[in-house]
């Protein structure tokens, strides 16, 4: 590929690399404008849609590029892509009770809203806030899409019950609300669980789309038209000739076994990135079969040092395992066993699939055969200190029931996160003290979360202030201070005077501490407002206390 102005090649890149679409790269995601239509017309058509592929085929790029914008451009009533999973950390001793499933799902519809509200809702609840009306008064359709749906679907014991309500909440909205409609993105491999989910809830009207890898003729048309975005261009032979390597699988011998019918939509990034970065050398155009090659190897290279990373495995003892396990299938068996967490992140890092599968994992993509042979564990690149990447990485490990791995990661984010990252370092500092908390280290949880709040107080963050003072309230009732407890959740409701779970706690405190009168003045001044489950238990306790005249108010603080 020697036909390339280097001071064209100097430009911005025309591809963004192995990360998904978002709304911003709009301007560059070419390739599925058929795909888009027909989605879009199941999804106008259908109560619930089921979106589903293979890993790394652009589902999540098709929703935050594609059909989301498209809907905005309508003026439809579209909600921003949800999840049900995220690095987002709450203070969880200042939300007793809460679904952290259900509160990420509405955070990510909603990231605006105060996490205490969102708490305070069920999924129907949250749908029923958000209708609209066209010109003629009727209920317009509210669009909503839910990404990544096999985080929900899979069996791991952590979380599970919490992973259900979520699925009962989805389609009792639907049930409730005619005018909802709801796409549901999940991986193939997960695609008949959640077939089973929908059979069992009685919803036999859905309708299903399967997305494919991209045609040799929509692959061109995303080079071709992503080159013409930043005024490139890609002589159609050198295209071909990418295209084609990208489709091409050898064996142990370097010779050509076989050709894909199709090409992957995240191989074609990863090696189109590589070869089109800011300053290319001349020879990477000149030697096209071992660039892509390479590009590819650096890229599973930093993917599996990752994961080896976030794991605590050795790199060799994780060679050892790809090899007898991927690239040598069959031929021995692995000797380590790996858990369920790790092989789900290497499914979500799209290096395999089939993880639940009796006789264990696949390569996801047979073209990563030869760039995996290459890699020594010896050259894999030593990940970067990365404290926002380190938190995730904890997130993660606590919503896999590893609360050891979590806080080992959480610490380790804390020692490499230079002091100028105030807002990484007041997350760590919350997600170190849920640990505690979770683990009933009730005075370190409170060290913890004051050194947040310190964080967040120089970060001017009064929301996030409040959240981790009715953290600090909440474990002082629990621990019998009821004086402390009240000052801090009224220290709490100062900064967030309309959060209803915050006054609550607020409502809770002043009982404990024998106010009755102020803890129902309280309490109905929420429910007046919200519809909170807990408040309303703790007032209809008062009144049944009192009326068993059991409570005459001025009880002493303890």
């Amino acid at each position: 590929m020697a036909g390339i102005p280097a001071a064209l090649r100097r430009r911005r890149s025309p591809f963004i690399g192995p990360r998904p679409f978002t709304a911003h790269d709009e301007s560059l995601f070419f390739g599925r404008s058929d795909e888009i239509r027909l989605l879009l017309e199941l999804w106008r058509r259908n109560r619930l849609t089921i979106l589903h592929s293979d890993a790394a085929a652009g589902k999540t790029s098709l929703l935050r590029a594609g059909l989301i914008p498209a809907l905005r451009a309508d003026n439809a009533n579209v909600l921003p892509l949800g999840r049900a999973a995220s690095c987002q950390v709450w203070p969880v001793a200042a939300l007793p009770g809460h679904n952290p499933y259900v509160l990420t799902l509405l955070s990510s519809w909603d990231p605006e809203e105060s996490p205490g509200r969102l708490a305070a809702l069920s999924v129907g609840e949250f749908v029923r806030g958000r209708q609209t009306h066209d010109s003629d008064g009727r209920p317009a359709p509210i669009f909503a899409a839910v990404d990544q749906a096999e985080a929900f679907l899979r069996r791991q014991e952590p979380g599970k019950g919490h992973r259900r309500r979520l699925l009962d909440e989805l389609f009792e909205a639907l049930a409730a609300r005619p005018n909802l409609r709801l796409l549901l993105s999940v991986r193939s491999d997960y695609l008949d669980d959640l077939r089973h989910e929908v059979k069992d809830a009685d919803r036999p009207e859905c309708a299903e789309y399967h997305l494919r890898p991209l045609s040799p003729e929509a692959a061109t048309v995303v080079v071709s038209r992503s080159a013409q975005a930043m005024r490139l261009h890609f002589p159609p032979s050198e295209v071909e000739e990418l295209l084609e390597e990208l489709r091409t699988i050898r064996d142990e011998n370097g010779q050509v076994s076989r050709l894909t019918r199709a090409i992957d939509p995240l191989l074609l990034q990863v090696a189109g990135a590589h070869l089109w970065r800011e300053e290319p050398d001349h020879d990477h155009f000149a030697h096209l079969r071992s660039e892509v090659d390479r590009a590819l190897s650096d890229w599973c290279g930093r993917t599996l040092a990752v994961a080896a990373a976030e794991h605590e495995l050795s790199p060799r003892e994780l060679d050892r395992w790809l090899r007898r396990t991927l690239l040598h299938r069959g031929r021995s068996a692995a000797t380590v066993k790996f858990t369920d967490a790790f092989l789900h992140s290497m499914e979500d890092r799209h290096l395999i699939t089939d993880a639940r599968h009796n006789a264990g994992p696949d390569l996801r993509q047979r073209r990563l055969l030869a760039p995996l042979r290459r890699l020594d564990a010896g050259q894999w690149p030593h990940p970067p200190p990365d404290p926002a990447a380190l938190l995730c990485a904890a997130v993660r490990a606590r919503a896999e029931g590893e609360p050891g791995r979590a806080g080992r990661l959480a610490r380790e984010a804390a020692r490499v996160c230079p002091p100028k990252e105030m807002r990484v370092r007041a997350d760590i500092e919350s997600l170190l003290g849920n640990l505690c908390f979770e683990q009933r280290a009730l005075d370190e949880a409170n060290a913890r979360y004051l050194a947040a709040a310190t964080l967040y107080e120089a970060l001017n963050d009064c929301t996030s202030v409040g959240w981790i003072l009715a953290a600090i309230g909440r474990i002082s009732l629990i621990q019998g201070r009821r004086s402390t407890a009240i000052e801090h959740m009224m220290a709490a409701v100062s900064r967030l005077p309309n959060d209803p779970v915050v006054r609550t706690g607020l409502g809770q405190a002043l009982r404990a501490a024998g106010e009755t009168t102020a803890a129902l003045d309280v309490l109905s001044r929420v429910l007046e407002r919200d519809e909170v489950p807990e408040a309303r238990r703790t007032r209809n306790e008062i009144a049944s206390e009192l009326d068993g005249g059991r409570l005459t108010g001025g009880i002493a603080d303890q």
